[in-house]
């Protein structure tokens, strides 16, 4: 009885790339592939890296409103047998529920380790590039015109209350030079997923929209963790000219199989549409919990990606490189030194499509404890129906001071991947326009950079007309509710500022 929320964990989404520098140039890298992050992004790039160890972080503040509507383009109350006002509607709460805000931390850590001149190894240990904690209200304020402060049940209670979902992709990759100007690469992914989801669903259904009192809301709570998500990614590069690079790069990864434990609390509103603090009075405590773990199984596809790069880099004329402390030197590259500026155009590719549904498979037969006739769907699956998705991104760096200062800047554009009508929070697929900038001040043997992008997304708006219905524990209604509840607008933005030190040696 829960709706997936691991769709914020899953690559394929996570655009552009993470990484300080990648955020400054709009996430057009794949041709340079200068830093340890390489060993994910594309380890080709790792065969012209010296030996160097990398940590940055992304502070992402991500704003997400969602409008809810009803088939008629018009508010619609928490219930339709209890006189309670509408989000939008005369007496009731503002029409737009919003996220809860604040900064996520985003980490990553890397380091590039050159075994001869012609070969290297990376390791990287990142996440995707999104924000993996996020909180809805249950309630909202009102003032009842007769009892005056009172809350009601939210309108996107069915989507999405909390997600605290936690991917990480930890990366080990080879960079090998078989012959001057081409690079390849490999890496394998072992991936780990722990997810913790909260939404509502109802314990019986009928027709006339939205009821918490008549259809017996459930909150429920869905816990999952896979910890071998395997992967793995492909890089190529090719100077092509003493100008131009050229840069390959392509990743699989298995879908998220994971155990699910569930936890369904039953009588949760009053009639009055306030949370009932006392559900079990003259019953046994927990009356109204039911607890199962091993209760199901979840089973999230995480898309292939694939990008393809041009990088034009103007040489400085009789660059001098500072002495070097191994004898790998001459197959090493770096842009601080070699360039005086650099542009770099990528086209990416994300099979989106692979997550037309996001499984959620229940055990049959599981009774919902404080309800008549309610029990748990064997099939709570929640449709998406994503599309591929084609983007692409130009970014640059200036280099101001040969081997101390370098400025960059870049944007990025991705199409739409969902129809509005199956819009939901866990994820905004609507199209996205970024643009970054950054620095890097080379200090001795440490690169500090720091960036700053901002993403637009365009709304997903379907006037009310949404397809997505709440998991229901009504068989007659096939265990989902009668009335869709992802009607409305969906809007998303998101700014991060992003920090990091790289050391070669």
């Amino acid at each position: 009885m829960v709706a997936a929320g691991a769709a914020r964990a899953s690559s394929g989404l996570d655009s552009p790339d993470i990484g300080v520098l990648q955020l400054g140039r709009g996430g057009a890298w794949v041709a340079r592939a200068d830093d340890p992050l390489a060993a994910y992004f594309n380890p080709a790039g790792l065969a012209a890296q010296r030996s160097s160890a990398h940590g940055g972080v992304h502070f992402i503040h991500q704003a997400q409103c969602f409008t809810r509507l009803g088939p008629d383009g018009r508010p619609l109350p928490p219930s339709t047998t209890t006189a309670i006002p509408a989000p939008g509607s005369e007496g009731g709460p503002a029409p737009e529920v919003c996220a809860e805000g604040g900064l996520f931390p985003n980490p990553q850590l890397a380091a590039t380790f050159r075994v001869s001149d012609a070969l290297a190894v990376g390791v990287a240990a990142l996440g995707p590039h999104g924000v993996g904690a996020r909180s809805w209200p249950e309630s909202l304020p009102y003032t009842h015109p007769s009892f005056g402060a009172m809350t009601q049940p939210s309108p996107q209670r069915y989507l999405l209350v909390s997600l605290d979902a936690l991917m990480l992709m930890p990366t080990l990759s080879v960079g090998f030079t078989p012959t001057e100007g081409v690079s390849i690469g490999a890496g394998f992914i072992w991936g780990a997923a722990v997810i913790d989801f909260v939404n509502f669903a109802e314990a019986t259904s009928a027709a006339g929209g939205d009821d918490f009192n008549a259809h017996g809301d459930l909150r429920t709570r869905a816990e999952a963790e896979d910890l071998f998500v395997p992967g793995f990614v492909l890089g190529a590069r090719w100077a092509a000219t003493a100008h131009l690079d050229l840069g390959a790069w392509f990743k699989w990864q298995d879908a998220v199989r994971a155990k699910t434990d569930l936890t369904v609390e039953s009588r949760y509103w009053t009639p009055a549409g306030v949370k009932n603090e006392d559900p079990c009075r003259g019953e046994a405590p927990g009356c109204n919990v039911t607890e199962e773990r091993g209760a199901g199984e979840l089973r999230m596809p995480i898309p292939m990606e694939a990008k393809l790069g041009l990088r034009y880099h103007r040489p400085r004329a009789f660059a001098l490189r500072p002495a070097q402390p191994t004898a790998a030197a001459p197959r090493t590259r770096d842009p601080m030194i070699d360039d005086l500026f650099d542009v770099e155009l990528d086209f990416t590719w994300a099979n989106n499509s692979a997550v037309d549904a996001i499984e959620v498979r229940f055990r049959e037969g599981i009774p919902v404890r404080g309800t008549v006739v309610g029990t748990v769907p064997p099939n709570a699956d929640v449709p998406h129906r994503w599309r591929d998705v084609l983007g692409v991104r130009l970014g640059g760096d200036f280099v101001v001071l040969q081997n101390l200062l370098a400025l960059r800047a870049g944007g990025f554009f991705e199409q739409k991947g969902q129809d509005d009508a199956d819009l939901n929070l866990d994820f905004h697929l609507g199209y996205r326009v970024g643009v970054g900038a950054g620095v890097t001040a080379r200090i001795g043997p440490v690169d500090v950079s720091a960036a700053f992008q901002h993403t637009s997304f365009g709304a997903l708006d379907n006037g009310g007309k949404g397809r997505i219905k709440a998991v229901s524990g009504a068989v007659p209604s096939g265990y989902r509710s009668i009335q869709s509840v992802n009607g409305g607008r969906f809007e998303s933005s998101l700014d991060e500022f992003g920090l990091s030190g790289t050391m070669r040696f």
